[in-house]
Protein backbone atom coordinates (compact mmCIF):
# COMPACT_ATOMS: atom_id res chain seq x y z
CA UNK A 1 0.00 0.00 0.00
CA UNK A 2 1.25 3.47 -0.90
CA UNK A 3 1.61 5.55 2.27
CA UNK A 4 0.28 8.96 1.30
CA UNK A 5 -0.79 11.85 3.57
CA UNK A 6 -3.77 12.63 1.30
CA UNK A 7 -6.78 10.93 -0.29
CA UNK A 8 -6.07 10.30 -3.97
CA UNK A 9 -9.75 10.95 -4.81
CA UNK A 10 -10.42 14.29 -3.08
CA UNK A 11 -6.83 15.43 -2.51
CA UNK A 12 -7.39 16.44 1.12
CA UNK A 13 -4.92 15.46 3.80
CA UNK A 14 -6.09 12.86 6.30
CA UNK A 15 -7.03 14.24 9.69
CA UNK A 16 -5.94 12.44 12.88
CA UNK A 17 -9.51 11.22 13.61
CA UNK A 18 -10.83 10.73 10.07
CA UNK A 19 -12.02 7.32 8.91
CA UNK A 20 -9.87 6.06 6.08
CA UNK A 21 -9.92 2.92 3.98
CA UNK A 22 -7.84 1.23 1.32
CA UNK A 23 -8.91 1.39 -2.31
CA UNK A 24 -7.76 -1.48 -4.51
CA UNK A 25 -7.28 -0.09 -8.00
CA UNK A 26 -8.65 -1.44 -10.27
CA UNK A 27 -11.13 -3.04 -7.84
CA UNK A 28 -10.89 -6.72 -6.95
CA UNK A 29 -14.39 -7.37 -8.32
CA UNK A 30 -12.99 -7.17 -11.86
CA UNK A 31 -10.51 -10.02 -11.41
CA UNK A 32 -10.59 -13.76 -10.89
CA UNK A 33 -9.41 -14.82 -7.47
CA UNK A 34 -6.10 -16.15 -8.81
CA UNK A 35 -5.39 -12.78 -10.45
CA UNK A 36 -6.04 -10.49 -7.49
CA UNK A 37 -2.40 -10.27 -6.37
CA UNK A 38 -0.54 -7.96 -6.44
CA UNK A 39 -3.00 -5.02 -6.27
CA UNK A 40 -2.30 -1.32 -6.34
CA UNK A 41 -3.63 -0.04 -2.99
CA UNK A 42 -4.16 3.64 -2.26
CA UNK A 43 -5.52 5.31 0.90
CA UNK A 44 -8.88 7.12 0.64
CA UNK A 45 -11.60 8.55 2.82
CA UNK A 46 -14.40 6.02 3.35
CA UNK A 47 -16.99 8.41 1.92
CA UNK A 48 -14.93 9.08 -1.22
CA UNK A 49 -14.41 5.40 -1.95
CA UNK A 50 -18.06 4.40 -1.44
CA UNK A 51 -19.27 6.48 -4.41
CA UNK A 52 -17.58 4.25 -6.99
CA UNK A 53 -19.06 0.81 -6.34
CA UNK A 54 -21.90 0.80 -8.91
CA UNK A 55 -19.55 1.26 -11.88
CA UNK A 56 -17.28 -1.46 -10.49
CA UNK A 57 -20.12 -4.01 -10.42
CA UNK A 58 -21.20 -3.29 -13.98
CA UNK A 59 -17.69 -3.39 -15.38
CA UNK A 60 -17.06 -6.69 -13.58
CA UNK A 61 -19.99 -8.25 -15.46
CA UNK A 62 -18.73 -6.93 -18.79
CA UNK A 63 -15.25 -8.32 -18.20
CA UNK A 64 -16.70 -11.69 -17.16
CA UNK A 65 -18.62 -11.76 -20.44
CA UNK A 66 -15.51 -10.97 -22.48
CA UNK A 67 -13.49 -13.67 -20.69
CA UNK A 68 -16.24 -16.30 -20.93
CA UNK A 69 -16.55 -16.75 -17.16
CA UNK A 70 -19.72 -18.09 -15.50
CA UNK A 71 -22.07 -15.21 -14.67
CA UNK A 72 -24.02 -14.85 -11.40
CA UNK A 73 -27.69 -15.63 -12.10
CA UNK A 74 -29.03 -13.65 -9.12
CA UNK A 75 -27.06 -10.47 -9.68
CA UNK A 76 -29.21 -7.34 -9.69
CA UNK A 77 -27.98 -6.44 -13.17
CA UNK A 78 -28.74 -9.88 -14.56
CA UNK A 79 -32.48 -9.36 -14.94
CA UNK A 80 -33.66 -9.59 -18.56
CA UNK A 81 -31.47 -9.23 -21.63
CA UNK A 82 -28.78 -7.12 -20.02
CA UNK A 83 -25.63 -9.18 -20.39
CA UNK A 84 -24.17 -10.90 -23.43
CA UNK A 85 -23.14 -9.85 -26.91
CA UNK A 86 -24.94 -7.50 -29.29
CA UNK A 87 -27.89 -5.49 -27.90
CA UNK A 88 -27.49 -6.96 -24.42
CA UNK A 89 -23.95 -5.69 -24.07
CA UNK A 90 -24.95 -2.27 -25.39
CA UNK A 91 -27.75 -2.13 -22.84
CA UNK A 92 -25.37 -2.79 -19.98
CA UNK A 93 -22.72 -0.42 -21.32
CA UNK A 94 -25.30 2.39 -21.36
CA UNK A 95 -25.68 2.04 -17.60
CA UNK A 96 -21.92 2.08 -17.00
CA UNK A 97 -20.05 5.37 -16.86
CA UNK A 98 -16.88 3.90 -18.35
CA UNK A 99 -15.08 7.24 -18.85
CA UNK A 100 -15.58 8.02 -15.15
CA UNK A 101 -14.06 4.64 -14.24
CA UNK A 102 -11.09 5.18 -16.57
CA UNK A 103 -10.24 8.64 -15.27
CA UNK A 104 -10.52 7.34 -11.70
CA UNK A 105 -7.91 4.68 -12.57
CA UNK A 106 -5.71 7.23 -14.32
CA UNK A 107 -5.83 9.49 -11.26
CA UNK A 108 -4.81 6.58 -9.05
CA UNK A 109 -1.94 5.53 -11.32
CA UNK A 110 -0.76 9.14 -11.55
CA UNK A 111 -0.66 9.34 -7.75
CA UNK A 112 1.15 6.01 -7.47
CA UNK A 113 3.77 6.95 -10.06
CA UNK A 114 4.40 10.57 -9.13
CA UNK A 115 3.19 10.99 -5.53
CA UNK A 116 0.86 13.89 -6.32
CA UNK A 117 -2.88 14.45 -6.52
CA UNK A 118 -4.56 14.69 -9.92
CA UNK A 119 -7.79 16.73 -9.65
CA UNK A 120 -10.94 15.18 -11.18
CA UNK A 121 -11.47 18.19 -13.47
CA UNK A 122 -8.03 17.84 -15.10
CA UNK A 123 -8.33 18.44 -18.84
CA UNK A 124 -8.42 15.07 -20.62
CA UNK A 125 -9.51 13.25 -23.75
CA UNK A 126 -10.44 9.60 -23.24
CA UNK A 127 -10.80 6.85 -25.84
CA UNK A 128 -12.49 3.92 -24.04
CA UNK A 129 -12.47 0.35 -25.43
CA UNK A 130 -16.07 0.79 -26.64
CA UNK A 131 -18.36 3.62 -27.63
CA UNK A 132 -20.09 5.14 -24.64
CA UNK A 133 -23.53 6.68 -24.25
CA UNK A 134 -24.25 10.16 -23.00
CA UNK A 135 -25.58 10.58 -19.46
CA UNK A 136 -28.42 13.09 -19.11
CA UNK A 137 -27.75 14.77 -15.73
CA UNK A 138 -31.40 15.73 -15.34
CA UNK A 139 -32.73 12.17 -15.62
CA UNK A 140 -29.68 10.01 -14.99
CA UNK A 141 -30.48 8.02 -18.14
CA UNK A 142 -28.10 7.20 -20.98
CA UNK A 143 -28.52 7.20 -24.74
CA UNK A 144 -27.06 4.83 -27.30
CA UNK A 145 -24.52 6.92 -29.28
CA UNK A 146 -25.44 5.23 -32.57
CA UNK A 147 -29.21 5.69 -32.17
CA UNK A 148 -28.67 9.30 -31.12
CA UNK A 149 -26.48 9.94 -34.16
CA UNK A 150 -23.65 10.92 -31.85
CA UNK A 151 -20.50 8.84 -32.31
CA UNK A 152 -19.25 9.40 -28.78
CA UNK A 153 -15.70 8.10 -28.35
CA UNK A 154 -15.72 6.94 -31.96
CA UNK A 155 -12.58 6.09 -33.86
CA UNK A 156 -10.92 9.48 -34.09
CA UNK A 157 -7.48 9.86 -35.66
CA UNK A 158 -6.04 10.73 -32.25
CA UNK A 159 -6.70 7.16 -31.11
CA UNK A 160 -4.22 5.68 -33.58
CA UNK A 161 -1.76 8.49 -32.81
CA UNK A 162 -1.80 7.75 -29.08
CA UNK A 163 -1.32 4.03 -29.76
CA UNK A 164 1.74 4.69 -31.94
CA UNK A 165 3.28 7.08 -29.39
CA UNK A 166 2.99 4.48 -26.62
CA UNK A 167 4.40 1.64 -28.75
CA UNK A 168 7.30 3.71 -30.03
CA UNK A 169 8.32 4.94 -26.59
CA UNK A 170 7.89 1.49 -25.04
CA UNK A 171 10.44 0.16 -27.51
CA UNK A 172 12.74 3.09 -26.69
CA UNK A 173 12.39 2.42 -22.94
CA UNK A 174 10.73 5.80 -22.43
CA UNK A 175 7.49 4.98 -20.61
CA UNK A 176 6.31 4.90 -17.00
CA UNK A 177 4.41 1.74 -16.11
CA UNK A 178 2.31 0.11 -13.40
CA UNK A 179 1.66 -3.65 -13.68
CA UNK A 180 -0.70 -5.25 -11.17
CA UNK A 181 -3.23 -8.04 -10.66
CA UNK A 182 -1.01 -10.90 -11.83
CA UNK A 183 -0.16 -8.92 -14.94
CA UNK A 184 -3.81 -8.68 -16.02
CA UNK A 185 -3.81 -4.90 -15.50
CA UNK A 186 -1.20 -2.77 -17.25
CA UNK A 187 -1.02 1.04 -17.29
CA UNK A 188 1.66 2.68 -19.39
CA UNK A 189 2.24 6.34 -20.16
CA UNK A 190 4.69 8.89 -21.56
CA UNK A 191 4.89 12.68 -21.37
CA UNK A 192 4.84 14.51 -24.70
CA UNK A 193 4.98 18.21 -25.59
CA UNK A 194 1.87 19.69 -27.17
CA UNK A 195 1.97 22.29 -29.95
CA UNK A 196 1.80 25.03 -27.31
CA UNK A 197 4.96 23.72 -25.65
CA UNK A 198 3.20 22.31 -22.57
CA UNK A 199 3.48 18.68 -21.52
CA UNK A 200 0.59 16.23 -21.64
CA UNK A 201 0.52 12.59 -20.58
CA UNK A 202 -0.46 10.00 -23.22
CA UNK A 203 -1.54 6.72 -21.64
CA UNK A 204 -2.82 3.23 -22.39
CA UNK A 205 -4.76 1.01 -19.99
CA UNK A 206 -5.29 -2.74 -20.33
CA UNK A 207 -7.55 -4.91 -18.16
CA UNK A 208 -7.72 -8.49 -19.41
CA UNK A 209 -8.99 -8.46 -23.02
CA UNK A 210 -11.28 -5.45 -22.73
CA UNK A 211 -10.23 -4.26 -26.17
CA UNK A 212 -12.82 -6.81 -27.33
CA UNK A 213 -15.71 -4.84 -25.82
CA UNK A 214 -16.25 -3.15 -29.16
CA UNK A 215 -16.23 -6.46 -30.99
CA UNK A 216 -19.01 -7.96 -28.87
CA UNK A 217 -21.09 -4.79 -29.09
CA UNK A 218 -20.85 -4.66 -32.88
CA UNK A 219 -18.20 -1.95 -33.07
CA UNK A 220 -14.58 -1.96 -34.18
CA UNK A 221 -12.31 -3.47 -31.47
CA UNK A 222 -9.94 -0.96 -29.94
CA UNK A 223 -7.78 -0.59 -26.83
CA UNK A 224 -8.10 2.10 -24.19
CA UNK A 225 -5.94 5.19 -24.67
CA UNK A 226 -6.14 8.85 -23.73
CA UNK A 227 -4.34 12.02 -22.78
CA UNK A 228 -4.49 14.42 -19.84
CA UNK A 229 -2.70 17.62 -18.93
CA UNK A 230 -2.30 18.64 -15.27
CA UNK A 231 -2.45 22.32 -14.45
CA UNK A 232 0.82 21.90 -12.56
CA UNK A 233 2.60 20.53 -15.63
CA UNK A 234 4.72 17.43 -15.98
CA UNK A 235 5.82 15.82 -12.69
CA UNK A 236 9.57 15.99 -12.10
CA UNK A 237 9.87 12.22 -12.48
CA UNK A 238 7.58 11.93 -15.52
CA UNK A 239 9.36 10.24 -18.45
CA UNK A 240 9.39 12.32 -21.64
CA UNK A 241 9.01 10.90 -25.15
CA UNK A 242 11.98 10.03 -27.33
CA UNK A 243 13.22 12.36 -30.08
CA UNK A 244 14.51 9.44 -32.15
CA UNK A 245 12.80 8.32 -35.34
CA UNK A 246 12.82 4.58 -36.03
CA UNK A 247 10.45 1.88 -37.33
CA UNK A 248 8.51 -0.19 -34.78
CA UNK A 249 5.89 -2.96 -34.97
CA UNK A 250 2.33 -1.62 -35.09
CA UNK A 251 0.07 -4.06 -36.90
CA UNK A 252 -2.80 -3.47 -34.46
CA UNK A 253 -3.04 0.29 -34.87
CA UNK A 254 -5.92 0.70 -32.39
CA UNK A 255 -4.57 -1.27 -29.42
CA UNK A 256 -1.52 -0.01 -27.45
CA UNK A 257 -0.94 -3.51 -26.10
CA UNK A 258 -1.52 -5.34 -29.40
CA UNK A 259 1.06 -6.48 -31.96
Amino acid sequence: MHKLPFCYLCGKNFGPKEKTTRDHLPPSALFRREDRDIPLVLPTHEACNAREHADDELLGLLIATIQGWPLPTKHRYMQGDVIGGGPGLRTLSKQLNLPRFIIRCVRGFHTALYGEWLPPDTHNALHPPMRCGLIDPSTGSATDPVQAGNLVDGLLEQHALFVSVIKKNRLAGRTDKVVSRNGKCVYECVWAKSDDGLFACIFGLKIYDWHRFGELAGYTPRGCVGVYRPRTGRPATGTTETDLEFPFPNRDELNPFGD
